[in-house]
């Protein structure tokens, strides 16, 4: 899958450069490319200076100051509505036509990625009407839970994005900075990074790659595109499989090495579910997709199978796609996605608290309700 990845503010400014990071990992691996052009958009020059060093895969385009010091998201909106159709003219048009879709990053608690991504992902729908666009939120941290316009900033952008883009990718970033912390001194770059990993073998996965990295059953754009609906929650996971390997088509008594593997990739779809963006029950998600990544000689049916069994068990029979991939060395890989759930803890808490936390935030409530 060939994204546009356009992102919004500072926070979406720095995914995007990651995911440019992400794509000449891609292009490195297995000759592919995921990336159509990232752009970094802001008002914030020093930033965009900042992130564009990561390549000519990122363009930065530049907003005017907001006329107002106010930090509430209504002031990116309106700073979005004004340019908005100047930033897409401004994109390299002819780019669209390889694009299978459209991707928006932007942080909830801030001013302008919170408020301009929902009206940039409506221009973009109403522009470009057989195109997904689809959105990545990043929620504050638990250190920001309680800063009164920073929730109302995060109700709003939830309300808001969810009327506008085909699905919505919502990372709960305390979490992710959680298990990063477990891995190494979680810097910014670390958490980034955590961040874009899980769409690497989703997006390579569905491009024409060489052969020998084709699995037993392909997902195409087509199964991403039927599974990704309303909120929704990605998780990725690995577990290291043991040497030797077996081969479907090698005639051994290797039936042991079978078993092994197999139990490896429910190891790594362990993982995934305990890393999920977000938290969430799997049976209020109504379409889920999982992927199984190993190397070719490691590969067997049982594998995909097993993966394929258990998602569908923890969706409680929903609609599920899924295939896998033989693009990875020495490790069992699995990314899962939760897709249009019904019902998500942190939204309700959000659209809550902003109606109540604060008194100067009552003359909101009618945007929330």
């Amino acid at each position: 899958m060939k994204l546009v990845v356009i992102g919004i503010g500072d926070c979406g400014s720095n995914l995007a450069a990651e995911f440019v990071r992400l794509n000449s990992r891609a292009k490195s691996e297995t000759g592919v490319e995921i990336l159509v052009r990232s752009y970094a958009i802001n008002d914030d020059l020093a930033s965009l200076n900042t992130v564009k060093k990561v390549g000519d895969k990122l363009l930065t385009i530049q907003l005017p100051a907001p006329d107002s010091s106010s930090k509430a998201s209504e002031v990116g909106a309106d700073l979005m509505r004004a340019n908005g159709d100047r930033i897409i003219a401004t994109m390299r048009a002819g780019e669209f036509f390889e694009t299978d879709a459209f991707l928006l990053v932007a942080g909830s608690a801030g001013c302008i990625g919170s408020g301009g991504i929902s009206i940039l992902a409506r221009k973009l729908h109403d522009r470009y009407v057989n195109k997904p666009v689809y959105a990545i939120i990043v929620l504050p941290l638990a250190s920001e839970n309680n800063v009164p316009m920073f929730v109302y900033n995060t109700a709003l952008c939830l309300k808001s994005i969810d009327k506008t883009s085909d699905a919505i990718f919502l990372f709960d970033n305390e979490k992710v900075r959680s298990e990063a912390s477990v891995k190494s001194a979680a810097g910014n770059d670390e958490i980034n990074r955590e961040m874009v990993l899980p769409f690497f073998d989703l997006c390579r996965a569905s491009e024409k790659v060489d052969p020998k990295y084709l699995g037993t059953s392909n997902i195409g754009v087509g199964e991403i595109v039927q599974s990704l609906n309303g909120w929704t929650a990605i998780g990725y996971g690995s577990a290291q499989l043991p040497s030797g390997g077996f081969s479907l088509f090698k005639k051994t008594d290797g039936f042991e090495n079978k078993g092994e593997e197999t139990v490896k990739a429910m190891e790594a779809m362990s993982s995934a579910l305990s890393h999920f963006s977000i938290e969430c029950k799997l049976e209020d998600a109504r379409k889920a997709l999982y992927l199984l990544c190993v190397p070719s000689k490691n590969a067997n049916i049982g594998m995909t199978r097993a993966v394929g069994n258990r998602m569908r068990e923890l969706t409680n029979n929903g609609e599920v796609r899924g295939g896998d991939f033989y693009g990875v060395k020495d490790y069992a890989t699995v990314t899962l996605i939760a897709s249009r759930i019904t019902y998500l803890e942190k939204i309700k808490d959000y659209y809550e608290r902003a109606s109540s936390l604060a008194p100067e935030l009552k003359k909101n409530e009618t945007q929330l309700t």
